[in-house]
């Protein structure tokens, strides 16, 4: 092969190689709908129970979360992965007593989820030895 050749190959790699951490970092890609009955913290927000949305907004998996007639809220994720796919698509959340913090979601039929940070007040639970109480609400589409 000659270096005229690589060139156009690595381009070729470089764009594959996008492509496929698009598909694997955000797969709540299209609007997930899920009835929330309890209120909730997402980020660095107090969030009412509520129907809400969720959806990844570009390949970093940043999440755009709106309420019924609420303005959205955009938060930063993590790619998360399960041994299999998920059965269902699930908002996970972590409960101390009575407060919630929005964990994870899975979508149905993807080994790939979204984390969210621990926010500072739920380290501080957790530092008291808390222990969370893992909830899952199923969303739909």
């Amino acid at each position: 092969m000659t270096k005229r050749h690589l060139p156009p190959l690595l381009a070729i790699f470089l764009l594959a190689a996008g492509s496929l951490y698009a598909q694997i970092s955000s797969p709540v890609s299209s609007p997930e709908k899920a009835n929330i009955p309890f209120d909730f913290t997402a980020g660095s927000m107090d969030l009412p129970a509520g129907e809400y949305t969720v959806m990844t907004t570009d390949a970093l998996g940043n999440l755009l979360i709106r309420g019924e007639g609420k303005q959205g809220m955009f938060l930063g994720s993590d790619a998360a992965q399960a041994n299999r796919a998920a059965a269902s698509t699930v908002l996970v959340f972590h409960r101390y007593g009575d407060r919630y913090f929005l964990s994870q979601i899975w979508v149905q039929g993807e080994e790939w989820g979204r984390e969210l940070p621990m926010t500072k007040p739920e380290k501080e639970l957790r530092t008291s030895n808390a222990r969370p109480i893992l909830v899952a609400v199923l969303a739909y589409k």
